[in-house]
């Protein structure tokens, strides 16, 4: 008998375990406060797939639409630290006291999707064509597309884009975002990782999201992009605007043509330098280098503050248009011998000879110029002008000596160690990569890779390129029990773990102390980025009168509010 597969949605035609077309096993089951795997919505029209994304507003899964027969992705708003999930519904739980916040926030969810699906039109722009609400959240439902990372796509292209390439790619894109903010939507989220390259070679927008999760100071855990996200976004007290919006587009554009992001905020703080080698700076155009420095200003209010006006530095190269307007200006003083035929022909011959006379005295110039030239600079006039020392230039980048150095091995050395020491040297300059990636011998926060390759010979002043462990992919549970919430907290996010909370009554462990976790065991091993589910103690059962015994038979009943209701005082 066929079924889907629940990893790719293609119809599987015997009863393996593994789909022979993913190799995903129908048999696992997804981590809460996750959606089971088979868990259906809508009144049964959408199947619930594997997860395939999540941020602090929202998770993404693979999902199936039996009215369209057709694979789509469900979006849950699930916004981190204001709900969870319980075992035996897939019903969201609120805890009291963040009623109010959580059900402000689900209604903005909703109506920026609503608005969003609204721009269909826009080609960067997801496709939402169903918003509903189920479970106590909402959800939305996009078509899928083939989409390639953006990452991946500039790594295709060895390692970066020329403007020529990159143009009919942005500019599009510019536009959209455009239309986006003229419609009272915003992404403030423009990064590599948020953008991929769709099969026909079209930019597409990603992981839209309401602008509570893209700053700090607001009721939800604040997700930003190092190197993108704009200085205004890590102080709760700025505004956001179109300004905000063009710095992130300008620092995807910048990774597009040189291959890295800006410097991070806290970086851009001591120095606002955006520095660019020489080769990249050699082979931007001027007004491109003009964008890029005008949309990635530091301070909010010198930076470019419309599209439109972004647009307009982009579209044309000033210095080339000048000229050409230049060339092509009539004459003042032909246009008047038009009108005088006679003196017209007088001038031309006198011109003609003009230039013959002129050509006569070049030639011997230049033969004069190449004999008395030859002499003096064999007595080398400028010699004390171009010693190493009074090399001089606007960027760290720029300052070439055309001598060659060793490349260093940083392969397992400390990102912050590796960043000191390049910041004491003139050899090289450290360029981090937008993707960190897992390592079970490099530990988390150390070099796991680097380009060139260590011991090889490079032009002083070269860009060496790193990529950042994040350490081991599978993690090890630590042993909670006795620990405080907060101490637990600390602990599991140390290791990137996720962490829910559910409570019991227990007679050794204190009240607020917690007593463990409730599927696994300290020593576990979990994927990077897995959900826990830790038990607080509620402390030792106290019997019940019999006046409330059918009340508390309704709570185990239930089961689901009783376990995630905050602890009361004695």
């Amino acid at each position: 008998m066929s079924k889907l597969c629940l990893g790719c949605m293609k119809l599987i035609e015997n009863d393996d375990v593994k789909c022979p077309y993913c190799d995903f096993d129908q048999n696992s089951r997804q981590n809460l406060p996750f959606l089971q795997l088979g868990s259906k919505l809508q009144n049964d029209r959408y199947l619930v797939g594997k997860r395939l994304s999540s941020n602090n507003e929202s998770t993404k899964y693979l999902g199936f639409d039996s009215q369209s027969e057709s694979p789509v992705i469900i979006r849950e708003f699930l916004p981190n630290g204001l709900c969870a999930r319980g075992k035996s519904s897939s019903k969201i739980v609120v805890p009291s006291d963040k009623v109010t916040v959580y059900k402000r926030l689900q209604n903005k969810f909703l109506d920026y999707n609503r608005t969003l699906a609204r721009l269909k039109d826009c080609s960067a722009v997801c496709t939402v064509y169903d918003i509903f609400t189920e479970n106590n959240t909402a959800y939305t439902v996009e078509e899928p597309e083939e989409l390639i990372s953006f990452t991946e796509y500039i790594k295709r292209s060895g390692g970066h884009l020329e403007w020529d390439m990159a143009r009919p790619l942005f500019l599009p894109l510019l536009s959209t975002i455009e239309a986006m903010h003229r419609n009272g939507i915003s992404h403030y989220g423009i990064g590599p990782g948020n953008v991929k390259i769709s099969s026909n070679g079209k930019i597409k927008l990603q992981n839209f999201a309401i602008s509570d999760i893209r700053r700090v100071g607001t009721d939800m855990r604040p997700q930003l992009i190092t190197g993108c996200s704009a200085p205004e976004q890590y102080d709760k007290y700025s505004m956001l605007n179109e300004s905000t919006e063009i710095y992130g587009f300008t620092a995807t554009l910048f990774y597009a043509l040189t291959g890295s992001v800006p410097e991070s905020v806290e970086k851009r703080k001591q120095d606002n330098r955006l520095l660019i080698s020489t080769g990249v700076n050699k082979r931007l155009p001027p007004h491109i280098r003009t964008a890029l420095s005008g949309g990635l200003q530091f301070d909010q209010d010198k930076r470019i503050q419309s599209f439109e006006e972004l647009k307009a530095q982009l579209s044309a190269a000033p210095t080339v248009k000048a000229i050409q307007e230049e060339i092509s200006r009539p004459n003042l003083d032909d246009d008047d011998e038009d009108e005088r035929p006679e003196k017209k022909k007088k001038s031309k011959k006198k011109k003609r000879g003009s230039r013959i006379y002129g050509v006569i005295a070049g030639i011997v110039s230049l033969v004069l110029f190449v004999f008395v030239g030859t002499s003096w600079l064999e007595s080398n006039p400028f010699e004390k002008w171009f010693q190493p020392d009074n090399v001089s230039s606007d960027s760290d980048d720029e300052a070439l000596t055309g001598d060659l150095v060793t490349v260093p091995n940083l392969v397992g050395v400390k990102y912050e160690l590796a960043v000191d020491d390049a910041e004491k040297t003139s050899d090289y300059k450290l360029l981090k990569a937008v993707e960190e990636e897992f390592s079970d011998d490099i530990p988390e926060g150390y070099i796991a890779s680097q380009f060139p390759e260590a011991y090889s010979e490079e032009m002083q002043g070269y860009s060496l390129y790193i990529t950042v462990s994040k350490g081991a992919k599978m993690r090890s549970l630590p042993e909670i029990e006795g620990k405080t919430v907060d101490q637990v907290a600390q602990l599991l996010g140390d290791e990137s773990f996720i962490t829910t909370q559910d409570f019991k009554y227990d007679d050794k462990i204190k009240k607020g102390l917690v007593i463990g976790y409730e599927a696994h065991t300290a020593g576990d091993k979990l994927e990077y980025g897995s959900s826990v589910v830790i038990i607080v103690s509620r402390g030792p059962e106290e019997k019940p009168n019999d006046s409330d015994s059918d009340s508390d038979s309704d709570n185990s009943s239930d089961g689901l509010a009783l376990d995630l209701r905050e602890p009361t005082a004695d």
